[in-house]
C-alpha cells in the first residue's frame, strides 16, 4: 500500500475511455506536495481550481501547506474521509503498515482511478483482494456493521472495493445499478444496462429508518426548488432500505471534474468556518453564473429550514465539464441533522442557529436577489417543508422519528 520514497505519481483527467487528458506530476518532499503541470495542459488553459491556483509553470505549492497535510486542494478532495479512510486504516494495518506511515501520495495511489469525478492516479495501488462481482447489499450493511465494531477478517476488501473512495462518516459503497435492482461493483465502468449509484448503510447511532428519512428529505428537497440527483431507495431482503443516489460525477463511461468548496477554499470541514456568504461568492467566482448563485441560495434556505446541520465544507461541490465550464453539482446529503453544539457548520451572516427571515432575506442580497425573489424561494421552501409528514409517510418513515423531526421544523419556522 505504499510507493517507493520519492515516486512522483503522474495526474490526468479521464474524461472517457478514448479521452484522457494528461495534467502533470505531483510529488511529495518535507510533507508539502508539488505539482507539475505537463505542457500540453497548460497550453489547454483550463484550472483545475480557479480560486487559489492557476495553471503554470514551474512547481506549484498548495496554498496553504498545512490544512490538507501539504497536499493542495483539488488533490485532497480524491481521498475518502471518515468511512473511507477507516477501510484503508484497517487494511493498512492487515498488511503490517502503520497508517501514520501512508503519506498523501500512497492513499492517492489507492484511489487511482476509482475516485470520485475524473482525476486519476498512477502508478495505482491494489489495496483490495478481488472478489465476486454481484454485491447482496444486505451482506453489505453486515459486513460494514462488523468493521464499525472492530472485526475487519475477510469482509474487508469486499467493502474496500466499493467503497474505499467516498468521503462522508456513514458506510457507503459505489455501486452499478439495474432498474431491477440488482447491484454490482461500480467504481469501473457500468455494465450495459445499469447505471453508477452511490448506497448509503446505518452507521453507529443512526435510528433504522435513516434511508426513510434521506429519501423523504431528497423529495422534498426537489419539490422546494434544489437541483438533486435520481433516488432510490432499495429494500433488502431482510427488510432493511437502503438509500441510494445516482452519481452525478459519472454518465456512463463519461467522467466530470468534482471539486468541493472545502477543497476550493483549503478549508477543513472538521471546523465549521464557512459562511453561506462565503459559497455564494465562491459559487459566482467559480461559475460566473447568476442563476447558480440563487441555485445556492436555494440550498442554504432549504438546509436552514429543514434542520440540516451537517453542512460543512465537503457537502457543497462544483462540477467542471470538458469545456472548462463550471455548475454547482446537486445537492447531496440532505437529512435532519444536529450540527455541531446545535449550530449549522456554514452560518447565516455569522448566525449559527437562531436565523431569521431578515437573515436569509440579507442573504439573497448576497445573490442578488431583491426582497420579493428572496421572499419566493423562501415561501417556497416553506411549502415543500410543509409536506413532511406526507413525505414521511411515502417513504416509510416511523411515526417516533416523524414527530421527531416534525418539532424540530416547527421551531425553525420563521
Amino acid at each position: 500500500m505504499k510507493i517507493a520514497s520519492g515516486t512522483p505519481l503522474n495526474v490526468s483527467l479521464h474524461w472517457n475511455d478514448d479521452d484522457i487528458q494528461p495534467v502533470g506530476q505531483l510529488a511529495y518532499r518535507d510533507r508539502i506536495a508539488y505539482l507539475e503541470y505537463d505542457d500540453a495542459f497548460l497550453k489547454a488553459g483550463r484550472d483545475l481550481s480557479p480560486v487559489h491556483h492557476e495553471t503554470s509553470s514551474g512547481l506549484q505549492r498548495p496554498y496553504q501547506a498545512d490544512v490538507f497535510e501539504g497536499l493542495h486542494g483539488v488533490f485532497n478532495d480524491s481521498l475518502p474521509d471518515g468511512w473511507g479512510r477507516l477501510l484503508v486504516d484497517r487494511r493498512a494495518r492487515q498488511l503490517g503498515i502503520e497508517p501514520a506511515t501512508l503519506t498523501p501520495l500512497d492513499r492517492l495511489a489507492c484511489v487511482g482511478s476509482r475516485g470520485i469525478g475524473a482525476l486519476c492516479y498512477a502508478p495505482s495501488i491494489e489495496a483490495w483482494e478481488a472478489g465476486e462481482n454481484e454485491l447482496d447489499l444486505d451482506q453489505l450493511a453486515a459486513d460494514a456493521r462488523l468493521v464499525l465494531g472492530g472485526d475487519v477478517g475477510e469482509v474487508l476488501s469486499t467493502l474496500g472495493q466499493a467503497g474505499g473512495s467516498p468521503g462522508g462518516a456513514r458506510p457507503k459503497a459505489l455501486i452499478a445499478l439495474n432498474d431491477n435492482g440488482r447491484a454490482v461493483h461500480g467504481t469501473d465502468a457500468a455494465p450495459e444496462g445499469y447505471d453508477h449509484y452511490l448506497v448509503k448503510f446505518p452507521g453507529h447511532g443512526d435510528p433504522e429508518d435513516i434511508a426513510a428519512i434521506e429519501m423523504a428529505y431528497a423529495m422534498m428537497a426537489k419539490e422546494a426548488g434544489v437541483s438533486m440527483p435520481e433516488t432510490r431507495l432499495l429494500g433488502g431482503n431482510n427488510g432493511q432500505f437502503y438509500f441510494a443516489a445516482r452519481r452525478f460525477d459519472r454518465d456512463g463511461a463519461s467522467r466530470v471534474h468534482v471539486h468541493s468548496a472545502s477543497g476550493l477554499l483549503y478549508s477543513d470541514f472538521r471546523i465549521p468556518a464557512l459562511d453561506y456568504k462565503d459559497l455564494i461568492l465562491l459559487t459566482r467566482t467559480v461559475t460566473r453564473d447568476q442563476r447558480q448563485c440563487k441555485a445556492m441560495f436555494t440550498l442554504a434556505v432549504f438546509n436552514v429550514l429543514a434542520h440540516n446541520r451537517d453542512d460543512h465544507a465537503r457537502q457543497f461541490s462544483y462540477i467542471m465539464e470538458r469545456d472548462g465550464s463550471w455548475r454547482m453539482a446537486p445537492a447531496y446529503d440532505l437529512t435532519w441533522s444536529q450540527g455541531p453544539g446545535g449550530e449549522h457548520s456554514s452560518a447565516v451572516l455569522g448566525h449559527g442557529k437562531n436565523i431569521t427571515r431578515a437573515h436569509l432575506i440579507e442573504l439573497g442580497r448576497k445573490a442578488d436577489l431583491k426582497a420579493p425573489d428572496a421572499t419566493q424561494v423562501i415561501e417556497r421552501v416553506e411549502g415543500a417543508l410543509s409536506k413532511w409528514k406526507p413525505f414521511a409517510s411515502e417513504y416509510g418513515v416511523s411515526h417516533a422519528s416523524a414527530d421527531m423531526i416534525a418539532a424540530a421544523l416547527a421551531k425553525v419556522r420563521l
